[in-house]
């Protein structure tokens, strides 16, 4: 694991320098976590600012399963505000307006919402949704053995695009709905 401060940028370029070296000559994966954290430690309790949420949909390198979730992703009420080509699938990103600092009860909350976009989406559900999460770094090979080496690209960047979290609250609610309705 690599880390570096925010803003600390000759730290943060090594980093990524050495972890694009070994994704790249030494089959290694390169991830990033979507939320900033506290502590050099990859538990939700070091999770600081959430300033984004996403979503991980699995395609299985099948175009009509990508096309279908790409369609679903531009439906969707929310437009996202990046799209990314994992190569065997699609990871969508919504851009918050403002970060959310995190504390026990608001890594709950993103966690629900986080469950509640997965299931709206059809997201991966061998995905972990939690603030401790990471996901696959763009322009970094995709390092499973059936993706033949894909780097991953962006498809769609739109960074105006920005919500406050409480647009997404009602996936909370829906994904402690589901979570009844499977006991």
């Amino acid at each position: 694991s690599f880390w570096s401060k925010v803003g600390d940028k000759r730290t943060l370029t090594n980093a990524l320098n050495r972890g694009t070296a070994l994704n790249r000559e030494g089959g290694y994966g390169l991830y990033f976590a979507p939320c900033l954290r506290r502590d050099k430690q990859g538990k939700a309790e070091a999770a600081a600012m959430l300033p984004a949420m996403w979503v991980d949909l699995d395609c299985d390198d099948d175009a009509a399963r990508r096309a279908a979730a790409l369609a679903k992703l531009h439906a969707f009420d929310l437009p996202p505000s990046a799209i990314i080509d994992s190569g065997g699938g699609l990871h969508a990103y919504w851009l918050l307006s403002e970060s959310v600092a995190l504390d026990e009860s608001s890594r709950k909350q993103a966690a629900g919402i986080l469950r509640g976009l997965f299931s709206a989406l059809g997201g991966d559900p061998q995905y972990v949704k939690s603030v401790a999460s990471v996901m696959r770094l763009v322009g970094s090979v995709n390092t499973k053995p059936e993706r033949g080496g894909v780097i991953l690209t962006v498809v769609e960047l739109h960074p105006a695009r920005r919500y406050p979290l409480t647009d997404f609250a009602w996936l909370e609610s829906q994904s402690q709905v589901e979570q009844i309705d499977s006991l």
